[in-house]
């Protein structure tokens, strides 16, 4: 799971970067750059990497 996670935050942080940039146009009315989508793919990468610190930590027993 944990590689998961840092797949998913990679993705997300590379896609984020993108649409800052305008150079990735998927499911987006007019061309340009998308700062909305690009803020939304941050947070979840973000998430992905709080998942990331949780999965890390010592099993409760």
């Amino acid at each position: 799971m944990r590689a998961l996670a840092v797949v998913i935050a990679l993705v997300c942080f590379a896609l984020a970067v993108l649409y800052w940039n305008g150079a990735l146009q998927l499911a987006v009315s007019h061309p340009g750059p998308h700062h909305t989508h690009a803020i939304v793919l941050a947070i979840v990468g973000v998430l992905a990497l709080v998942w990331l610190r949780f999965q890390s930590g010592a099993s409760s027993r």
